[in-house]
């Protein structure tokens, strides 16, 4: 292996997903969820217009508090305020988890992922996480996607109140581990995010077009990060992983 350290981004990168939270659907479900557990009564529309409130005014105190431009929020904050009162840890994690599933529309391992991370371990190699994400909704989707046991560590942004690419969150995953950089790389599948963190802490990184971004869009984010070129390696098209553990 090129690396001793292999540092995953996870949606769009491990895992293939597509969510949709603009589905009413999604807001009629859970008005009646809210009322039948909580005792709070809120239309769906209105519902949906109060979520994405407070999810904006929420991240605009974080980022107050905080100091970064890419502060990430716990989302139970949000719904805890729809309903008006504290929620037991238990009662947050059911419904959160009924609004992840509700909203998503799929889910599932991209093709090798299991294989190449398995090749990583056994060469003796560590694998860390570095996600943009919240834990309510991640920690059920690595168990179902069977994920979490390959990891020696996992960083989901909403525990660190920032998110990719603020160098802060990278680095303290860096720090907390006694990485050397030189032995690190950041694979993702969002330049600015992912090629951009790595960018901020001076690592090299892997990006992965699973989304089959067109080169020109690639090319323009590469400069808007500041990237050298000489550390990122792209990987246009499947299999993705192939080259990863070559």
């Amino acid at each position: 292996m090129k690396y001793k350290n292999y540092i995953f981004d996870l949606y769009g990168t491990l895992i293939d997903i597509h969510t949709d939270e603009k589905n009413p659907k999604l807001w009629e479900y859970m008005s009646v969820y809210l009322e039948e557990n909580f005792g709070t009564k809120i239309e769906p529309k209105k519902l949906n217009q109060e979520y994405l409130k407070l999810c904006k005014s929420e991240e605009k105190k974080l980022a107050k508090e905080n100091g970064s431009k890419y502060p990430e929020i716990k989302i139970e904050w949000v719904f805890e305020k729809l309903i008006g009162k504290p929620v037991f840890d238990e009662e947050m994690r059911k419904l959160c988890n009924s609004f992840r599933e509700v909203s998503r529309e799929k889910l599932k391992r991209y093709e090798g992922v299991a294989e190449a991370l398995t090749a990583i371990k056994d060469a003796g190699c560590n694998i860390y996480l570095l996600s943009n994400a919240q834990r309510r909704f991640t920690e059920k989707e690595l168990e179902d996607t069977d994920l979490t046991k390959y990891f020696d560590d996992i960083f989901i942004s909403s525990d660190k109140g920032i998110k990719k690419p603020d160098g802060k969150f990278l680095q303290e995953l860096i720090d907390k581990h006694s990485l050397i950089k030189e032995e690190c790389v950041m694979i993702g599948n969002e330049v600015l995010a992912d090629v951009g963190v790595a960018t901020a802490v001076g690592i090299d990184a892997i990006f992965l077009n699973t989304y089959n971004h067109p080169s020109w869009d690639i090319k323009r984010d590469l400069g808007r990060c500041g990237a050298d070129k000489d550390k990122v390696k792209l990987i246009s098209k499947p299999p993705f992983f192939t080259e990863i553990i070559e």
